[in-house]
């Protein structure tokens, strides 16, 4: 590998060194200028041409952050990421990450730029509709959980950049990342559970779809999308199984549209008990009834839970629905996805193994089973707590 020195003026000199050809054949040239004496360049070179023969020198020219942007979301984030992740990301790439870092050139980015963003971050603030009081809007700051998804996004961003050899390092790798409180994933324990079943079945036979899909989450733990996503011949009522192979999502520009699960071990096979089974027999007929009485008008989308005219549902129908029924019943208000959390949860107090919750829930890994969603009931939080009291002090027992 070859190197030389170009004098460019008064105490300035140019470093070259060559590095084989590119695909059109022309020889691949990098380029170094630095300021002191001939010596001080002659020692320049020699590790400038070590750093070439290591890969730690990107050929090419240096982009800025906001036309990397428009290649990560053209080659990577519209064809890898969900439609509603890259929305996400799109929209805090457009409110806060182009504004700062847009006319940074990326290989120009120093952790203490990334620094200075999340210092910004912390003083930022952000349009809310306040519940008490009366909806009015009002400013709120960025909570910790939205300055470190800001993170992530960056990280993620100038990661790829590396792999495609547009920057060497990734200066966001060297930046503490936010700190975030970890969010309390709401659910109920087994009383509570038990008195939600009991008022399902005192349910109204026109809010029977709402009845089979609440108890259907209790007893799968499905996500809301995986849920809407259910088509008949997805349940095998031979064998007790409920298959997850899609997920129906909405966006405002896209409508209901069907995508594959969240990732690959998402797509799997759940047991399921003999009783639902049955419900969703009777559902069936159900179904079949109102299939027939729109006649013409029903559209045969063949999902389980749908509009009245066969369409598929919205993802938030149901949801929507079940904050406002608990809430009528006495239950704590928890979301719907709370009920997939319940369910972890209620497995775990049964003593099942947390390789098989896992594989239920869909995880990727157990970890994310054990960090996420299992959390002891308090009926054995209790017995827990007179355990020690019971083996060292019978007498008070």
């Amino acid at each position: 590998m070859a190197g030389s020195i170009e004098k460019r003026g008064k105490n300035s000199y140019r470093l070259i060194c060559t590095n084989g050809y590119d695909l059109e054949g022309n020889i691949i040239r990098h380029t170094k200028t630095i300021h002191g004496t001939k010596k001080d360049a002659e020692v320049e070179l020699a590790k400038f041409v070590t750093d070439v023969q290591n890969g730690l020198v990107i050929n090419g020219k240096s982009l800025k952050f906001s036309e990397f942007t428009e290649i990560w979301k053209r080659d990577y984030g519209s064809k890898e990421l969900a439609p509603s992740t890259y929305k996400r990301y799109c929209r805090m790439l457009e409110t806060r990450l182009l504004p700062y870092f847009g006319h940074f050139y990326i290989n120009k980015i120093r952790p203490i730029d990334i620094m200075q963003f999340y210092d910004l971050l912390e003083r930022d603030t952000q349009l809310v509709r306040k519940k008490n009081n009366n909806g009015k809007k009002t400013l709120k700051p960025l909570s910790g959980k939205t300055i470190l998804e800001h993170h992530r996004l960056l990280r993620a961003m100038l990661h790829r950049a590396v792999y495609w050899q547009m920057i060497v390092t990734n200066p966001a790798e060297r930046v503490q990342p936010p700190k975030a409180k970890k969010p309390k994933r709401r659910s109920y324990d087994d009383e509570q559970t038990k008195i939600l079943l009991e008022n399902l079945e005192q349910l109204s036979v026109e809010d029977t779809k709402y009845k089979v899909a609440i108890i259907l989450t209790v007893f799968t733990g499905v996500r809301l999308g995986e849920l809407m996503g259910l088509e008949w011949q997805d349940v095998d009522f031979k064998n007790g199984i409920i298959c997850i192979n899609r997920s129906s999502q909405y966006l405002s520009d896209m409508g209901i549209f069907t995508k594959v699960p969240k990732t690959e071990s998402s797509i799997r096979e759940i047991a399921i008990p003999e009783f639902i089974i049955s419900l969703l027999e009777e559902y069936k007929l159900w179904y079949e009834e109102q299939k027939s009485f729109y006649g013409e008008l029903w559209t045969n989308s063949n999902r389980l839970f749908v509009q009245a005219d066969g369409k598929p549902m919205h993802p938030s129908t149901i949801s929507k629905w079940f904050v406002k029924y608990v809430s009528t019943i006495g239950l704590p208000v928890i979301n719907f996805h709370g009920l997939r959390h319940t369910n972890a949860s209620l497995l775990v107090a049964q003593n099942i193994d947390i390789a098989i919750i896992s594989a239920r829930l869909g995880h990727a890994q157990v970890s994310t089973t054990l960090n996420f969603y299992v959390h002891p009931l308090l009926s054995h939080n209790r017995k827990a707590g007179y355990a020690l009291e019971n083996l060292l002090l019978p007498t008070r027992s």
